[in-house]
């Protein structure tokens, strides 16, 4: 069953946006289950609204469909995290998890359009804005679990298996939000969504305690920099203006001088 919508997953609590969404009358919403409205016609939403079903005819990669979730995620997020669970393969095993812009076509996979990327069960490959998949990871069938990561710190996306972190997939992230994505393209094909209402494969929450201290770490060395360009910037002018007086009484010393031997 899908998380109530003012859901805020373990990892991201106390983080930023948690405390942001505690303090605002309107909160920031996360992603909580797939959005039936927002599908391409081979896929379908089950009751539980995180769990797909592929109902085409999966001839070939024509009948592929994709769906997006219910709301975008915020580059305010900072961090943000998703898995499926492979519940069936299909006939194929053509399934694909990513990300997405809201705006991009439904009709084919994850990564094969401008603004998307997508790791596919059936050939471990990763496809970022094109039909051509790059090697990247295993292949992942029935039974297994993927997850899909967006880092907006280092401005990096990476996918995990089993609760294995793969490795950053491409730092080519896009910008503004983003829509987690499904996609599948052979009969029976059925897969099972994990949005943070219950226990992750992967320990993303030591992965978020990391993110989020150096995030923080990183914002106190910015401030310390800028201050100290500031403090630097009024020395300097406050130095100018030293001299400046000086150079005035200088002058007006001379000009004393000047009129008294006279």
């Amino acid at each position: 069953m899908a998380p109530p919508r003012d859901f805020i997953p373990s990892y991201l609590r106390d983080s930023p946006i948690s405390l942001l969404n505690k303090r605002s009358v309107t909160s920031i919403p996360l992603p909580t289950r797939w959005n039936s409205h927002d599908r391409a016609p081979y896929v379908s939403v089950l009751e539980d609204g995180v769990s797909l079903e592929y109902i085409g005819p999966g001839r070939n990669w024509i009948d592929a469909s994709s769906i997006r979730t219910d709301f975008p995620v915020l580059p305010a997020v900072g961090l943000y995290y998703f898995e499926i669970k492979v519940i069936d393969k299909g006939e194929r095993g053509c399934i694909g998890i990513g990300l997405t812009k809201g705006h991009i076509p439904l009709d084919r996979m994850p990564g094969w359009e401008q603004e998307s990327i997508g790791y596919h069960g059936d050939d471990g490959l990763l496809y970022l804005q094109s039909g051509r998949g790059d090697k990247y990871g295993p292949l992942y069938t029935t039974g297994d679990t993927v997850g899909c990561g967006i880092n907006y710190f280092d401005k990096s996306i990476f996918f995990t298996k089993n609760g294995v972190n793969l490795g950053i997939a491409s730092r080519a992230i896009f910008e503004g939000e983003m829509y987690p994505i499904g996609g599948m393209i052979s009969p029976n094909e059925r897969i099972e969504a994990n949005f943070g209402e219950k226990p992750f494969k992967y320990d993303i929450d030591t992965y978020a305690k990391h993110v989020f201290t150096q995030a923080a770490a990183n914002k106190i060395k910015e401030e310390k920099a800028k201050l100290s360009e500031q403090t630097s910037e009024v020395i300097e002018i406050e130095s100018h203006e030293h001299v400046e007086d000086n150079e005035q009484i200088i002058s007006s010393e001379q000009a004393d001088s000047t009129g008294q031997s006279r």
